[in-house]
């Protein structure tokens, strides 16, 4: 069983440095990094590393983490490696993952979705996976309401709808004839969430496994309301409803639903008029999108 890291990087080199050490401690076949552009010295850590199972591929403009992904999928898919295990540069995989793994009895399942926890070892409510994805309005209110009934429990195996890009674990089949369907148009948000969908949509099951475990270093909390990311949050709403049509994971009334909220949202923040221009601009551009056929 041969197995490759797959790691997107974009201009967090203290975060990387730590990423890399605790993947490098482990015994994966292949660590391959996918560089999306990075300025901060990145490139020059990368490249000043003796570490013979690295492979560094430094794109030429920052794809995302989306298109970071897809470009590493397809490339890592005509390696002679079995299992491809994506993880965020922010992201440090434990010390048992591969031996956990290793004994795991897989029984037909292809992909995994690994428990992903903070530093503090609380779970990252961002990389938990749906067990089932609200998809109506009803469905979201009720999510809203009471998260439990759409999530699977942590400490319990089960199958689920989708996963997260820190920490998933994919078989090389399943990326040699699907890696093209990620979709690298949505940069960040809802990238991990429409690739697992789709493949859920074609009857590829999804095994979540509480004792497989990422530490994620990212900001709770952080406010998207007031940066760029709303922008891509409304415009990928709308692009994936659209790519989606026929069955989207998220119905029409759930997409106004959630934009109506995110604008309240925005009349909360303090500077409301830049808030307000990431909303329009998300708009406008979902609006405009032609949706790619998968």
């Amino acid at each position: 069983m041969k197995c490759a890291a797959l790691i997107v990087t974009y201009n967090r080199l203290d975060k990387l440095q730590l990423c890399i050490k605790a993947t490098c401690a482990l015994k994966f076949d292949k660590i391959i990094v996918i560089d999306n552009a990075s300025y901060d010295g990145t490139a020059q850590w990368l490249a000043s590393l003796n570490e013979s199972r690295l492979q560094i591929l430094r794109m030429k403009n920052n794809l995302g983490g989306a298109g970071g992904f897809k470009y590493g999928a397809q490339y890592i898919s005509s390696l002679n490696i079995d299992w491809i295990f994506f993880f965020d540069d922010d992201a440090y995989p434990e010390k048992n993952l591969l031996s956990n793994f290793s004994i795991l009895e897989k029984n037909n399942y292809q992909i995994f979705s690994c428990k992903v926890l903070t530093p503090k070892h609380k779970i990252s409510f961002m990389n938990i996976p749906f067990k089932k994805i609200p998809s109506t309005l009803f469905q979201t209110i009720c999510y809203k309401l009471n998260p439990r009934q759409f999530l699977p429990n942590p400490n319990e195996n089960c199958e689920v709808q989708t996963f997260s890009f820190v920490g998933a674990i994919i078989h090389k089949t399943i990326l040699e004839k699907y890696a093209h369907t990620i979709m690298e148009n949505l940069f960040i948000y809802f990238d991990d969430l429409a690739f697992s969908y789709y493949l859920s949509q074609h009857h590829h099951k999804i095994l979540y496994v509480s004792n497989l475990i990422f530490i994620h270093d990212v900001i709770l909390h952080s406010n998207i309301y007031s940066n760029k990311k709303l922008y891509y949050l409304i415009r990928n709403l709308i692009i994936t409803y659209k790519s989606f049509k026929d069955k989207p994971f998220f119905t029409l009334p759930t997409v106004l639903f959630r934009i109506l909220a995110a604008f309240i949202c925005c009349l909360m923040q303090n500077n409301k008029i830049q808030s307000f221009k990431y909303l329009l601009s998300g708009l406008k551009d979902g609006l405009l999108y032609k949706p790619q056929k998968l």
